[in-house]
């Protein structure tokens, strides 16, 4: 008599086959998945602000506001910060805080090929040559051959000038975000602030080494210090705001170069992005 067991015309001999092959191809699976997961997956828990987890992973002194009334009182606590760092050995940032920008600071949590150590940020951004990098990223995001018709330089016209991070306004409510940081970050070099807090090399925004880069050339030319970041955006404050005409369409495109969503999604015309940095002591840069 047999004791094999008939599984729909298959022998027990090839079903503990199918078995042990199946057992293995679970096995690899998990492995596979275990290779490629986070090795600290954070739960996106978007009714948790984070704060506490930055500023202790950032390990530099802070001060948590909690419950602006309106973004006046965050500006009115930066600048002092920025002026009295210079002499005390720190840069102040403003940060809107979110598990995502957790994420952002955390190199442990970085699971690519991408150094993201601060020393080795500004190490790559010496390398990079600002001009060629800027006209590089101009040409890519100007239209076409095949939209010849399309101008996006469009006519100059003096707009108000912006004074105010805007980046801090929570637009579901029309006020500032419920919990901001500002971080005292131990360097003089404010450029550098792109690399402690490494937001980029996401979709067209620029990698954080390439930030580094222009913020220091920025910085240079025009007083313009990286003061506040969140997961999609900077806003610089700027001590020598351009005067005239052409000094604004010059940095114009080049902030057009860097960030060409500021005009295909804001203003629309390069030339009208001119007439906005006329005077304007906040840049304001996001990428979706």
């Amino acid at each position: 008599m047999s004791c094999e067991w008939n599984l729909g015309g298959v022998g027990m001999k090839h079903a503990v086959v199918i078995i042990i092959v199946l057992v293995f191809a679970v096995i690899g699976f998990l492995a596979i998945s275990k290779k490629t997961s986070p090795a600290k997956a954070l739960p996106q828990d978007f009714s948790k602000d984070y704060s506490n987890e930055i500023v202790a992973y950032l390990g530099c002194e802070y001060e948590i506001i909690q419950n602006a009334e309106d973004v006046s009182i965050v500006m009115e606590k930066y600048k002092p910060l920025l002026f009295r760092g210079r002499s005390e050995g720190f840069t102040p940032i403003v940060i809107v805080p979110s598990s995502i920008m957790y994420e952002v600071i955390n190199d442990e949590d970085k699971h690519n090929d991408h150094d993201y150590r601060t020393e080795a940020i500004i190490e790559k951004s010496r390398a990079i040559n600002v001009t060629e990098l800027l006209n590089g990223r101009i040409a890519d995001a100007s239209p076409s051959e095949e939209e010849k018709d399309c101008d996006i330089m469009g006519e100059y016209s003096k707009a108000d000038p912006v004074n105010s991070f805007a980046s801090l306004i929570d637009y579901n409510t029309n006020r500032p975000y419920a919990t901001i940081i500002i971080a005292k970050i131990p360097t003089t070099n404010p450029w550098e602030l792109a690399a402690w807090i490494p937001m980029g090399g996401f979709n067209e925004c620029p990698s954080p080494e390439e930030q580094v880069a222009v913020f220091k050339y920025w910085y240079e030319k025009y007083g313009a210090v990286p003061a506040v970041v969140s997961d999609e955006t900077w806003e610089l404050y700027v001590e020598k705001p351009v005067k005239t005409k052409d000094e604004a369409m010059s940095l114009a495109l080049e902030q057009f170069g860097f960030c060409d969503d500021i005009v295909w999604q804001g203003v629309g015309k390069v030339n009208a992005l001119a007439g906005v940095l006329v005077d304007s002591s906040v840049w304001s840069f996001w990428w979706d």
